[in-house]
């Protein structure tokens, strides 16, 4: 199982990254401040769960290739991330350590999901709220762009990534929900 993750910058390119499942937190548990990490940004995502074997697939069957839906928050060490980018070495690290992609429970995907909204909340303040179709790219497109560079397999997650980054710190509370049921309720630590 992998992870394979839509990055964006802010003209709205995307890249996609293949992160290894040690970086999963799951259950709700606290996320962990690692200690190489002096500025913390948390992003929200959709996450899809692969349920058939794919390369190359068309974006018109890109929706027989997952049957479940969840979200996730993909933490970013913003200062290694520029550390490493200064030295023109690979960000990578600063965003695929252990722990640093939290994915909640799933839920069966019936229909579409691009009426779907996704609320964002850090302690009780909403930093985002919109809906799946306002994503750069639909789920549908991300699976067809996806797998023309990685063989999708049973149980790969897919990070669809297009939402803004927030500072996170110790003590914050972050909440994700999808289609009006809250997944994702932990702790920053």
């Amino acid at each position: 199982m992998k992870l394979i993750c839509a990055e964006y910058n802010k003209r709205g390119d995307v890249a996609y990254s293949v992160v290894g499942d040690n970086a999963l937190l799951r259950n709700n548990d606290d996320f962990y401040i690692p200690d190489f990490a002096g500025h913390l940004t948390a992003e929200p995502h959709l996450v899809l769960r692969v349920s058939k074997i794919g390369k190359s697939v068309g974006e018109r069957f890109a929706g027989r290739y997952y049957e479940e839906v969840g979200v996730g928050i993909r933490f970013h060490a913003e200062d290694l991330e520029n550390s490493l980018l200064d030295k023109g070495l690979s960000p990578a690290m600063a965003s695929a350590f252990d722990g640093s992609a939290a994915i909640s429970p799933l839920v069966s995907r019936e229909g579409s999901v691009e009426d779907w909204c996704l609320v964002f909340r850090k302690n009780e303040e909403v930093l985002y709220s919109g809906r799946v179709e306002d994503l750069p790219l639909s789920p549908e497109q991300q699976i067809a762009a996806m797998s023309r560079y990685y063989m999708l397999k049973i149980g790969d997650f897919i990070y669809c990534g297009g939402l803004p980054r927030f500072v996170v710190q110790p003590g914050d509370r972050l909440r994700l929900s999808l289609a009006d049921r809250e997944l994702l309720d932990f702790g920053v630590k």
